[in-house]
């Protein structure tokens, strides 16, 4: 110990110190620990060793730890799902904002550039990713939505550096792999964020777009039928490309695995919708597998390599149908013939990919069929007719028809109608209306008739620009065939009388110079026709009365049947007489 006068240090059965004579009796311990040479290091450790362990405050120390986890973790998965469920009203409010203005649904478009690509597909994949997690269509719906979206995906490896991918590389024309890799990652900072990355072509100078299967699973997978899901993740598990110039890119343990699996599933899933695609990927695997120029040169590939990859196939897949194909791999050096090959293959059916082979190179929207829904829950009196571009004719609005680019809607107002196009959006165009026009569809065209003119003017379309055409008298004719038309223009202001044939006659009153006849009335024993300016006259009481304006003199015309001889049908009808 130490003396706690002078601070040396002395033996710990002295009673006085030997240095100072300080009398150690009459101090107490705590006097001894006060001195500051003891602070420091004595103090703290004897009272360590001091102090006694206490298992009970350890055991509660310990509960109180687990007590604070287990809290923390049930406030964790609280906030998760608590989080989770007002995300999901976030978007089910967002979706709704489409289902009000079905016109803010994205369109996939032809692009123009590879940045305006990639802005769009994302645009379009955030969507699908809201309709897929919210929206109240069944699972048939959904899926055929989706089909079409993987269909343009497959569009897109028709763009290439020499027609899209030109921008934000350093290489344009790469001349081998080491330069393709260079371009490749700095393609995929711009493209990893639509799920598309660039793959070579036959030679390392071309190569074009490719959809990244990995992106494709995450994205949608969960949100569709577990069959489809696990076959999203197969897709993702094997996404890499298998050959190059016919060479493997993988290693050959890797491509048995893969027929393997796609096989496996393709059995354990008899129904599924996709089921000649996965076919036709176990036929090209295993075609690739068996005559890749690796195993018959054996130049790259160990030579022992195929044979192992063969002897674990049928190890680990015991109930393939393949099982005598790669039994027969495995004893051959150099694979077998294709007469071989054809013998063994154990599928029928067609080797192509036509179940999902996109018709048309060029772009759509894959969003119709949801626009054609949302439309048909909404009860809108105002839209009536809609031009089909693809056969430019009009026909009576119908919510349950999709729409395609180019398609146009009239929606009724006041005074004419506004013009709305293929999404339902409005545009700028609008079509003023004569006062007490009429609007009708013949012969797939759709027609305005002015009563006050007495003319018939036909809508046309004229590069996306609507404009009226007034028909000439031939034009008539093709559209109401069983009429014989009169042109009020003929008689002038004279009162005239008309030869009739003997029965019923259907008649049109018309003015080729477009006159004021707002005036005219019909009267006698006749019926009106879908048009006011279209009557049938049965005898000859019938005559129209008409004037040039309303404050001029009236004018007559009467109708006398024919004792001799007719007047044809479709054509003009005469004058016999003037009053």
């Amino acid at each position: 110990m130490f003396c706690p006068k002078c601070g040396k240090e002395i033996n710990d059965s002295s009673k006085f110190c030997l240095y100072c004579g300080y009398k150690l009796e009459e101090t107490t311990k705590d006097e001894i620990y006060s001195h500051s040479y003891y602070k420091d290091s004595y103090t703290k450790i004897h009272k360590k060793q001091q102090k006694e362990f206490s298992f009970g405050e350890t055991f509660l120390k310990g509960v109180a730890v687990m007590l604070v986890i287990i809290v923390g973790l049930f406030g964790i998965l609280f906030a998760k799902n608590y989080f989770a469920g007002d995300m999901l009203n976030f978007d089910k409010m967002k979706y709704q904002q489409y289902v009000e203005n079905p016109s803010l649904i994205p369109e996939l478009t032809e692009p123009e550039s590879l940045r305006g690509l990639i802005s769009n597909l994302k645009e379009v994949q955030n969507f699908l990713e809201l309709y897929l997690k919210v929206s109240d269509d069944d699972m048939d719906t959904k899926m055929e939505t989706f089909d079409k979206y993987r269909k343009e995906l497959l569009k897109l490896q028709n763009y290439d550096n020499s027609n899209l991918l030109q921008e934000n590389v350093k290489y344009l024309m790469p001349k081998d792999k080491k330069e393709f890799k260079a371009i490749a990652k700095q393609y995929d900072k711009l493209l990893s964020k639509v799920g598309l990355f660039i793959e070579a072509d036959e030679s390392y100078s071309k190569y074009h777009l490719q959809e990244d299967a990995r992106f494709t699973y995450k994205k949608y997978g969960k949100y569709l039928p577990p069959m489809v899901n696990d076959y999203l993740k197969l897709r993702a598990k094997h996404y890499c490309q298998s050959v190059f110039k016919d060479e493997l890119t993988i290693k050959p343990y890797q491509l048995a695995q893969r027929i393997g699996d796609y096989e496996t599933f393709m059995n354990s899933h008899k129904e599924f919708r996709y089921s000649d695609e996965v076919k036709d990927l176990l036929f090209s695997y295993t075609l690739v597998y068996t005559f890749t120029s690796d195993r018959t040169n054996m130049v790259n590939i160990n030579k022992k390599i195929f044979p192992k990859s063969d002897k674990k196939f049928m190890k680990k897949y015991p109930d393939s149908q393949l099982q005598e194909l790669f039994s027969h791999l495995a004893n051959s050096a150099n694979g077998i013939s294709e007469k071989q090959f054809d013998e063994m293959y154990p599928y029928e059916y067609q080797k192509t990919l036509d179940a999902i082979k996109p018709e048309k190179s060029e772009l759509s929207d894959i969003f119709t069929l949801i626009r054609k829904n949302i439309m048909q829950l909404r009860t809108d009196d105002t839209f009536q007719y809609i031009y089909v571009s693809s056969t430019s004719s009009w026909i009576p609005y119908d919510a349950s028809k999709a729409l395609k680019k180019g398609d146009i809607i009239l929606a009724e107002t006041s005074n004419g109608y506004d013009v709305y196009d293929y999404k339902y959006k409005k545009t700028n165009q609008s079509i003023q209306l004569e006062e007490n026009a009429k609007f009708m569809i013949k012969s797939g065209q759709l027609i305005a008739f002015s009563q006050n003119h007495l003319q018939i003017k036909s809508l046309d379309n004229a590069y996306g620009n609507f404009t009226f055409n007034t028909l000439s008298v031939k034009g008539i004719k093709k559209l109401f065939p069983d009429v014989l038309i009169i042109n009020i223009d003929t008689f002038g202001e004279n009162s005239v009388q008309i030869d009739k044939p003997a029965g019923s006659v259907k008649y049109m009153l018309i003015s080729t110079s477009g006159g004021n006849y707002d005036g005219y009335r019909l009267s006698g024993n006749m019926t009106i026709g879908e048009l006011n300016n279209i009557f049938t006259v049965v005898d000859d009481k019938a005559q129209v009365d008409w004037a040039s304006d309303i404050d001029s003199e009236s004018y007559h015309m009467y109708f006398i049947t024919q004792q001799s001889g007719k007047t044809e049908q479709g054509e003009t009808a005469e004058t016999t007489s003037a009053n």
